[in-house]
């Protein structure tokens, strides 16, 4: 049966979801909701030549207005009353802009990218998976496309192919390629430290960069350890139409400290499956490679070899195993004591 505003149940899931529905409940977000008339609904026919029933239109609205427009809100804007003050804020879909799509960055994602954001939902902010009937999510799916005119004049980007992992046996050997291909720009590496903080000290660092390239850099008065914030084409505050009247900022994650959107620490569960270090890889090689939609995370698939975008996703593994521990606050303190060479 499909859920309504006002009568569809709490998914069958875990009690910490349960909690936070209720939380949202507690504000009174749903209340308006339960009050408003179901719209009408006409076929949309999209740019790939697919045409979505009403009926699913219908459907993907009862479950968008019950699960999502709290946060995300009524007019699909971002505004929602419960995402008030949120960092990220909730997505404006009017942009038909989307951060990981399992595409090439900035074109629009695939139907089973966006399903996968709703089962998973997105580590480290308030985006957590729902537990519903794929028939719902499929319908909420298409729902979405009604709100971005994008829909109707573009098709989606071509699927990104995993490539079979290369290093399979040799994970010492991929680190070590991959603290390389982090910090080093060009020459077949996509110099991370650029936008991240750099996790080599400043001799090690300069040494490394003249090794690979041939250049000098001289770090002594530079701080490659702090992050700044970056443009992005996402809104943070929208018209009366939906259309951005502000950008937000987005500050480029420090692997020891950050919580990433689409990657969980070993050990979870995760589409109720244990998360082993194998998926984590899979999943950090699925956002290298597609880059991130809207910000300033480039798709690094055919920029860079493949075995090196691989050895990448296993420098980066490195650091998260030691994500906000001692370790990790010991390495940087390290870091930022160091100092060139004389």
């Amino acid at each position: 049966m499909k859920p309504t505003p006002c009568s569809a149940g709490i998914p069958r899931s875990s009690t910490p979801r349960v909690l936070r529905l209720l939380a949202v409940l507690a504000l009174g977000a749903l209340a308006p909701a339960c009050r408003k008339e179901a719209p009408k609904f006409e076929p949309l026919k999209l740019a790939d030549g697919t045409v979505v029933p009403a009926a699913t239109l219908a459907r993907g609205w009862d479950v968008y207005t019950h699960y999502c427009a709290s946060c995300h809100g009524e007019k699909g804007d971002g505004q929602g009353p419960a995402g008030s003050g949120m960092r990220p804020v909730p997505r404006n879909f009017h942009q038909g802009l989307y951060k990981f799509g399992g595409v090439a960055a900035g074109e629009l994602p695939t139907d089973d990218a966006l399903k996968r954001t709703l089962r998973r939902g997105l580590h480290g902010t308030p985006m957590f998976g729902w537990d519903v009937p794929p028939a719902d999510v499929d319908a909420v799916v298409q729902y979405l496309k009604t709100f971005s005119p994008r829909w109707k004049e573009e098709a989606p980007g071509a699927p990104l192919a995993m490539s079979e992992d290369p290093w399979k046996g040799r994970a010492a050997e991929a680190v070590a390629r991959g603290s390389t291909v982090y910090h080093v720009a060009g020459k077949g590496n996509a110099g991370c430290a650029s936008c991240h903080v750099a996790y080599l000290p400043r001799a090690e660092l300069a040494a490394l960069t003249e090794s690979v390239t041939g250049r000098k850099v001289n770090l002594a008065n530079a701080d490659p350890y702090t992050a700044l914030a970056r443009d992005s084409d996402y809104s943070l505050t929208v018209d009366a139409k939906g259309e951005a009247t502000q950008l937000s900022k987005v500050l480029p994650p420090d692997f020891l400290f950050h919580r990433l959107r689409t990657v969980w620490p070993q050990g979870t569960r995760v589409d109720g499956q244990p998360y082993t270090a194998e998926a984590q890889r899979e999943d950090l090689y699925r956002v290298m490679a597609a880059g991130v939609g809207g910000a300033a995370m480039p798709s690094w698939k055919g920029a860079i070899p493949e075995e090196n975008l691989w050895a990448l996703a296993y420098y980066v593994q490195s650091l998260l195993v030691m994500h906000d521990t001692d370790a990790a606050r010991d390495l940087q303190q390290r870091l930022r004591e160091s100092r060139m060479q004389p």
